[in-house]
């Protein structure tokens, strides 16, 4: 406790005990002159010891190097900037892109306890994920124990409202959907247990904020009011509040109670259907249950309802528990991108502290005599040290600020033009400034450390350590450039390239027959007559029929090894006129007959992985166990993974039980919205019940390609700021050992010395660096592009035009770099440069 008081007691009175220390170090200073003895000893640092005794000395010392270390930055506000703003890219880069995940991933909805929320899927050994039958949610439902409560979230193609041809999305919910999230209407009310839990209850729908915003002009009224929902009149009871967060991300226009599905959907069955997986389940873990405890009940449930519906239960079927309050569940696929987009903003970090170092070891030369005076009045090297970090640690502290500022304004003009839900907020939270300050300690690490020791030893002017950090900087930068190359390529490859199949002038139109109960003969007969209605249509070229949609909401697909390599099948089930309507062109053998099975159609890709050097026709799939033979091979489509290469594809006639989920395919010369408007009066003419989902292909495709652009967009600029920081670094390092060499170079041009002889002496210090960060961003380049091949579609590992432009491009950047600081040194004026040799 003495010890204690007495490091307090100086704290309280530190300016009282300091002035009385300097009285008493003076008096014993005279009293030693007078008794003939002139070297006392260094008064500086014997008071330094003193105060050392006294305790709490690192605070003094920090409030010092904090006050000098501010008058030395303000007194260079340019050099400050520069390094501020240098920094603010780097980390601010870093900062969006952790931001953006945190939002997505991390931060939890903003609803009632999120934490015990989880998502429920069906899972196989395998892999293979797949939503479920509502009756199958009713069964875990009702018999979990570990479960407080579930709830189904039911998605349907959209629908239309009162007479307006613009059709809304809609969900099918569990009444306790808005009580479970805890939340309240914004006008009227929301469903409940107690009123809306089954058919017989009144129709009623809730709308979404924009949706009554946009349709209903924001009028508070419209609760109570009748509309009609695909001709069905429901009542308007509640609208939802603007910052409304639904589960699974999804942005519905409208909810209905799950239970009047029927009365919406007139026929349908899903309801009763075990084997109709539509239905997304979350539940919420009861007090005390942890999810493996949940897992474990729900284990044991699956097998329960596998012996008792053995059709309704894959055989190694289990249900998987994750995390079901957040945005986004992180699922390995994406987990590769995340690690993607973490190694290029770090890049940018590298290269960014790589500046910022070399800046600061070219300062340490101009601050030669400021040291050389501090260390002859008896400052260690060690103190020097500190204060060099702890400048460091004030620029890395501005450039964060700076850094989370230009974060949140980038992200903020993001989520407006992304059209984002309302309660994702760009502003940092706990998390984000978490990571803001561990980016900070890291960047110090990597730009203060090596140049403050260097500068602390008075060994500023080497030059091996500024060539060290330019080389990485290099290295960095064209690791970068040819990894934005290879991205932008392939984004291109996907733009500009033609995608093996027709979309300008083709329409799809799902009547949803399956979700209307339509038996397979039904469907048969309501599908052959919808083809006959469009053939008569002028200018219809053909029709065809497919279980799988193109670009369609869901897609099949399934992991398969062929010769050593994974890769993804694409399976569809189409009929003979498929791919005369596609423009999909027939390679080799024929195509389906009407009637025949056990067949199949491969594309190009598919005959050539799965047998090469062989004929494909007459083989069947290796390891599948099938009997279905080969007997035609088509181009590449890619209907369904515009922007996988690598993606195969493998087409069937169509079975007798999926009749009722085909859908029809439609090329013609008349404008598409003209078709569809026809498709609508032939669906409503056949059967009133019915409202086709009616999709152009070519404003689908233009979808795709825009988000395709918008990520070559931000690849791009990923580049452009990796080549700024690069050609900034560049650009101070040569003007910086320039300006050490401008009496050398006078004197050489007072003596008649080539200016080309200069210029090569100039550059010639830095072409090792230069040459051996292009060797080693190449090489890691390399590497990079194997783990882009395995993580994202469609990028070429030996494109020659990726590593060749990046690499051009940096080179160009190199040479600008270093020619305009050497051309302006050469031209300085000798007479004034030699005025005092």
């Amino acid at each position: 406790m003495g010890e204690l008081w007495r490091r307090i007691h100086y704290l309280l009175h530190r300016r009282r005990l300091d002035a009385e220390l300097e009285a008493d170090m003076e008096f014993h200073r005279e009293m030693a002159a007078s008794a003939g003895r002139s070297n006392f000893g260094n008064t500086l640092r014997m008071r330094e010891q003193a105060r050392e005794a006294w305790g709490w000395m690192w605070l003094d010392r920090l409030l010092q190097d904090l006050r000098y270390g501010a008058r030395v930055l303000i007194g260079k506000p340019g050099f400050t900037l520069v390094i501020v703003f240098v920094l603010a890219v780097g980390i601010g880069v870093n900062v969006a892109a952790f931001s953006m995940f945190n939002m997505v991933v991390l931060k939890s909805l903003p609803v009632r306890d999120p934490a015990s929320l989880v998502r429920l899927e069906r899972r196989s050994s395998n892999d293979y994920t797949s939503e479920m039958a509502y009756p199958s949610f009713a069964f875990y439902r009702d018999h979990s124990r570990t479960l407080s409560a579930a709830i189904a979230v039911f998605g349907v193609p959209p629908m239309q409202i009162n007479d307006d041809l613009q059709q809304t999305s809609a969900s099918f919910i569990t009444p306790n959907y808005f009580t479970e999230l805890g939340t309240p209407a914004l006008y009227g009310r929301l469903f409940t247990p107690q009123f809306d839990s089954s058919l017989s209850s009144q129709p009623t729908v809730v709308l979404s904020y924009t949706l009554w915003q946009h349709r209903f002009n924001g009028d508070p009224s419209v609760v109570g009011r009748v509309i009609r929902i695909n001709r069905k009149p429901v009542t308007i009871i509640g609208v939802t509040p603007y910052t409304f967060a639904s589960l699974g991300g999804q942005r519905p226009d409208l909810w209905m109670p799950i239970a009047q599905q029927p009365y919406v959907v007139s026929g349908s069955k899903v309801l009763g259907d075990w084997t109709d997986s539509t239905v997304r389940m979350w539940g919420r873990l009861a007090p005390g249950i942890a999810a493996p405890t949940a897992a474990k009940e729900l284990r044991a449930l699956t097998d329960e309802l596998r012996r008792e519906h053995p059709d309704a239960v894959w055989q190694d079927e289990f249900i998987q528990i994750s995390p079901g309050g957040h945005m986004t569940i992180l699922q390995p696929e994406m987990m590769r991108v995340v690690v993607m987009v973490a190694v290029l903003t770090l890049l940018i970090l590298a290269v960014a502290c790589a500046n910022v170092g070399a800046l600061l070891l070219a300062r340490g030369i101009t601050r030669e005599h400021e040291i050389g005076i501090r260390v002859a009045i008896g400052a260690s090297r060690a103190r020097i040290f500190r204060q060099l970090c702890t400048e460091s640690f004030m620029l890395a502290s501005l450039g964060s600020v700076a850094g989370i500022a230009l974060s949140y304004t980038a992200l903020r003009v993001a989520l407006s033009m992304m059209e984002a839900p309302a309660w994702l907020s760009p502003v940092p939270d706990v998390r984000v400034l978490l990571f803001t300050a561990s980016v900070m300690v890291l960047a110090v690490l990597f730009f203060g450390f090596a140049p403050a020791l260097q500068i602390a030893r008075q060994r500023q002017r080497g030059t091996l350590i500024r060539q060290i950090l330019l080389a990485a900087q290099v290295a960095a930068s064209c690791l970068l450039l040819i990894v934005s190359g290879l991205l932008v390529r392939a984004a291109q490859h996907t733009l500009y390239t033609a995608p093996g199949f027709g979309y300008e002038s083709t329409v799809s139109i799902d009547p949803q027959l399956g979700r209307h109960g339509y038996t397979n003969a039904a469907a048969k007969a309501y599908l052959d007559q919808m083809e006959q209605r469009l053939h008569a249509l002028p200018g219809m070229h053909s029709t065809a029929l497919a279980r799988l949609p193109p670009m369609g909401h869901i897609i099949s697909r399934e992991d398969r090894a062929f010769n050593g390599r994974k890769v993804k099948l694409y399976p569809n089930w189409v009929s003979p006129s498929y791919f005369d309507t596609m423009q999909i062109p027939l390679l080799m053998g024929r195509l389906f007959t009407p009637g025949e099975k056990h067949v199949l159609i491969v594309s190009q890709s598919f005959a050539r992985l799965a047998w090469p050097h062989q004929n494909p026709l007459g083989q069947t799939i290796p390891g599948d166990g099938s009997k279905d033979m080969v007997i035609g091979v088509v181009g590449d489509a890619h209907v369904n993974a515009i922007n996988d290469d690598d993606a195969l594809e493998a087409y069937w006639p169509p079975q007798t039980d999926n009749i009722p989920g085909m859908v029809i395919v439609a090329r013609s010369d008349r404008p598409p919205a003209e078709v569809l408007a026809a498709a609508r009066s032939m669906s409503e003419s056949l059967d009133p019940r019915l409202f086709p989902e009616l999709r152009p292909l070519k404003q689908l495709y233009h979808q795709i390609t825009t988000q395709i652009e918008l990520i070559a967009g931000v690849v791009s600029l990923i580049g452009i700021i990796s080549v700024l920081l690069a050609g900034a670094g560049i650009l101070g390092i040569v003007a910086f050992s320039v300006s050490q060499r401008t009496r050398e170079i006078a004197i050489r041009l007072a003596l008649g010395a080539q200016k080309g002889r200069l210029y090569s002496a100039l550059l010639r210090q830095f072409a090792w660096p230069i040459t051996a960060g292009f060797a080693a961003g190449t090489v890691l380049a390399i590497f990079a592009s194997q783990f882009l091949r395995i993580v994202l579609f469609g990028v070429s590992n030996l494109d020659p035009a990726g590593y060749i432009g990046g690499m051009t491009v940096l080179l160009l950047i190199v040479v600008l770099a270093g020619i305009l600081p050497a051309r302006k040194a050469l031209q300085l004026n000798v007479a004034r440069a030699l005025h005092y040799e």
